[in-house]
């Protein structure tokens, strides 16, 4: 855990996975496993995350408007009706789409592994063109000023970043997770002007060298 001891005092007792059962569906845990997690994908990770934060949040900051026409409400409806062997085929998540497409769509882009479309999360932070906040915020003095993480525990993981070593998927969601809530909490600090004027320039260059 990275959290700090002081704010695991203030957390106290809570509970997120007790919050989470008391809001599922009466009869959730008679449903196929394979249900629950559909279930659970679509109403808190699809949401929040995908469509909010790694889609219009990140659509719309650069003018481009999202459009999803598989979340269509008839599009839901029919696939939330269909029995769960036809939805998956062992790791073969799109396999009926595939088959209704065959014919439509090239034979190469049907059977093609699956490529990811996730932005390169914290290698980036880390390379030449790294914006000068980022180390900033994740300077000891920074965690410690906000109290939130142990600094012990957040400078060994940038350390991992920092050496090159072989990063996991949950080393970067880690690190995300770390910048994002330390540039909130300075926005309550005495940072905030500087920190937000700093971002404001460097996305303005960044703008310059797309659209030039």
């Amino acid at each position: 855990m990275l959290f700090s001891d002081d704010f695991r005092a203030e957390i106290g007792k809570y509970d997120a996975i007790s919050e989470l059962e008391g809001s599922l569906p009466p009869d959730f845990r008679s449903w196929s496993h394979f249900n629950q997690g559909e279930y659970l994908e679509t109403k808190h990770f699809l949401p929040g995350y995908l469509l909010s934060s790694q889609g219009d949040r990140m659509a719309m900051a650069h003018s481009v408007e999202g459009r999803y026409p598989f979340l269509d409400f008839r599009v839901i409806e029919f696939a939330a009706r269909l029995p769960v062997h036809l939805k998956m085929k062992v790791l073969d998540e799109k396999y009926l789409l595939k088959r209704a497409c065959e014919g439509l769509v090239p034979a190469s882009i049907l059977r093609r592994p699956k490529q990811s479309y996730r932005a390169p999360d914290g290698k980036c932070f880390f390379d030449a063109a790294a914006p000068d906040y980022v180390r900033e915020m994740l300077s000891p003095a920074a965690i410690e000023k906000n109290g939130i993480f142990d600094v012990r525990s957040v400078s060994a993981l940038v350390s991992k970043f920092t050496t090159g070593r072989t990063s996991s998927s949950k080393d970067n969601m880690a690190l995300v997770g770390v910048l994002s809530t330390q540039l909130l909490a300075a926005q309550f600090t005495n940072q905030s002007a500087r920190i937000s004027d700093k971002c404001l320039q460097q996305t303005s260059s960044v703008k310059s060298e797309v659209f030039s």
